[in-house]
């Protein structure tokens, strides 16, 4: 079971009795990524969980963090000296006050009202992509509509071509495959694209990509490592998590006999995303955090320099929070999850997230309510030890 807490061979929902009976049996679980380094792995309820979320002496540090990273891939005999761009200096990877300020200078691009504004053009590509779809045959819904339409948002927001996109997601895909052999390499061709994408003459002034190069506060801009890790966690966060949202709340609706009841009432679209991102959230674990000093969890003491992986999925399913946790149901309270994370590192993209897959869903609802699930209705699940939305979603569509 431990290393199950990290990735594996899982299908559809099989990690949440993992989740589970690992937040049952203790708080603390060791595990081994396919790579081999060790980390700690955190199942507990969702109170406990909101306060490790915001504890100071779980630090975000990038150097930190890749410090102990290659302290035990060389331990190991590994020849890998350099970890993926997802592990750099940016605002994930911060602690107050960097992380302030590097967030404060993407956060004007995902306000509210920033958000909001992007609706019109959310619904024109979702619109676009559907009536591409074919009806009455298979089609895979990740690859045909949840990957491209937020890929082409964030693009779009960020700056980065529309002729580049579908090269960028390949990358993305390859570095998040826990495969040091391949996603080492896919890491340094993505922080060759970014570096030729922000230092090159075409950046369109007006992208979030092209602010952010230009940002100077009061003599402070960002360096070039800042840059690029903003670029990594700005592009993968931005479509990655949202692809795996739309996946499972379209899974989730079928398989739970909802779909022609949400395309009667459209309304039920919310509360259906926020049950989804309770029960069956596509973010399994928060990203990786050390100790600064050693720390009490449920009981059990953690040294300093221990890598912790928090268990979102178990705190959303925490019978102490939620009557009935484990059954996924639209007729409860629409809070009480920490999918989007807590404290200063709530994912600054949640707004966008939720309002794409909303549009995402209603439209497909509304046009098509006898959609189906076709062939493995238990798909496997992306293997990594952060992700969990299936990797494939075969559909039938019909009106």
């Amino acid at each position: 079971m431990p290393n199950l807490l990290t990735g594996g061979d899982l299908r559809a929902r099989e990690h949440h009795r993992i989740e589970d009976d690992a937040r049952a049996a203790g708080p603390l679980h060791d595990a081994t990524r396919p790579d081999g380094v060790r980390v700690k792995v955190v199942t507990v309820g969702l109170e406990l969980t909101r306060k490790l979320l915001a504890d100071k002496r779980l630090s975000k540090d990038s150097d930190a963090l890749q410090n102990e990273f290659k302290r035990q891939l060389a331990a190991l005999g590994s020849t890998q000296t350099e970890l993926a761009g997802l592990f750099g200096p940016s605002m994930l990877n911060s602690d107050n006050p960097k992380h302030a300020r590097l967030r404060g200078l993407a956060v004007k691009a995902f306000n509210a009202e920033a958000v909001q504004q992007l609706a019109p053009r959310i619904g024109e590509i979702t619109a676009e992509l559907i009536d591409r779809l074919p009806v009455g045959e298979e089609i895979d819904l990740v690859a045909a509509l949840a990957v491209p339409m937020p890929l082409h948002i964030i693009g779009e927001v960020l700056g980065v071509p529309e002729n580049d996109r579908a090269h960028v997601r390949t990358l993305i895909q390859t570095m998040m495959s826990m495969d040091p052999d391949v996603s080492q390499p896919a890491s340094d061709a993505l922080a060759g694209y970014f570096h030729g994408l922000l230092t090159g003459d075409e950046l369109d002034e007006s992208s979030l990509f092209g602010a952010l190069v230009a940002a100077d506060d009061e003599g402070d801009r960002l360096t070039h490592d800042e840059l690029m890790a903003m670029a990594f966690l700005l592009v993968v966060a931005g479509h990655e998590t949202t692809a795996g949202l739309i996946t499972n709340v379209v899974h989730d609706a079928l398989d739970n006999g909802l779909w022609e009841k949400i395309a009667a009432d459209p309304g039920l679209v919310p509360v259906l995303v926020e049950e989804t991102l309770r029960h069956n959230s596509p973010v399994r674990n928060a990203t990786h955090r050390i100790t600064t000093e050693p720390v009490e969890i449920g009981g059990a003491e953690v040294p300093e320099n221990t890598l912790l992986l928090i268990n979102l999925g178990s705190a959303g399913r925490c019978p102490a929070a939620h009557e009935d946790a484990a059954r996924y149901r639209v007729d409860r309270s629409t809070t009480g999850h920490v999918a989007f994370g807590h404290g200063p590192h709530f994912c600054l993209g949640s707004g966008l997230a939720r309002l794409e897959t909303e549009i995402v869903v209603r439209e497909l609802a509304t046009r098509f309510p006898r959609t189906t699930c076709s062939g493995d209705e238990q798909p496997a699940v992306t293997d990594n030890d952060i992700m969990a939305s299936s990797k494939t979603l075969p559909v039938v569509l019909r009106p």
